[in-house]
């Protein structure tokens, strides 16, 4: 059975964490070595969980992907990421490739009925995880658009950041209520941005590749909802 094992600690001063991750996946490995062939620890040293670029956690996806192993052993499955997305990711695929996947601290394997009904458990809670923080966030945003709040980094074409406070901006808002008229009067998203772009309007980021059908849509959208896009 091809194996990898995978750590992962959040900073560089975590050696001590490092050393007891590999001794203790070696361990194990050297227990069941007639069964086990560990070819590879993959390590991402130093990297929070909830980082966005993992080149360690990546390159194991890669290899339950191309079926190059048969398994994954961890230490804990919260060593994998602290966001409950990655650790589904990882189930899910393992699920998927029939790749197993062994929890050495709490003894989660699953080669066995028990152990994948315990890890499909586990994707559950993680699902339901993910849903109660993307309405939270789906929340505050909604708190905040309808209280004139910044919410995200990209401030909207017709609005401008006045520390913090969203405020209009009067030159942008005409532009809008023309794209507005012109929707009302039958013309496509991409004739708007067409036209948008032949009378040299800029966008918000002054881009040279000039508007676009989604940034037409994104605008009407946050300014008059998707009614004014069904027009």
């Amino acid at each position: 059975m091809k194996t990898i094992g995978y750590i992962r600690v959040s900073t560089s001063k975590q050696k001590l964490s490092i050393s007891n991750q590999i001794s203790e996946i070696k361990k194990w490995s050297n227990k069941n070595n007639n069964d086990v062939e560990l070819i590879e620890i993959i390590q991402d040293e130093g990297i929070s969980g909830d980082a966005l670029v993992r080149n360690g956690f990546d390159k194991m996806v890669g290899m339950i992907d191309r079926k190059e192993i048969d398994c994954v052993v961890c230490l804990n499955l919260s060593r994998i990421g602290r966001k409950a997305a990655q650790t589904l990711e990882l189930i899910n695929k393992c699920l998927e490739k029939d790749v197993a996947l062994i929890d050495l601290q709490d003894g989660t394997d699953t080669r066995t009925a028990g152990g994948r009904m315990s890890v499909k458990m586990r994707a559950v809670i993680y699902e339901e995880e993910l849903f109660r923080i993307r309405e939270n966030i789906r929340g505050v945003i909604r708190y905040k658009k309808e209280n004139g709040l910044v919410y995200n980094g990209r401030v909207a074409y017709g609005m401008y950041d006045k520390n913090g406070i969203l405020e209009e901006d009067e030159f942008e808002m005409k532009i809008v209520r023309n794209m507005k008229n012109l929707k009302s009067r039958g013309h496509s998203l991409y004739a708007i941005a067409k036209k948008l772009n032949e009378n040299d309007i800029d966008t918000k980021e002054r881009g040279s590749n000039g508007w676009s059908t989604q940034q037409v849509k994104n605008t009407l959208n946050y300014h008059y909802g998707e009614k004014a896009i069904a027009v």
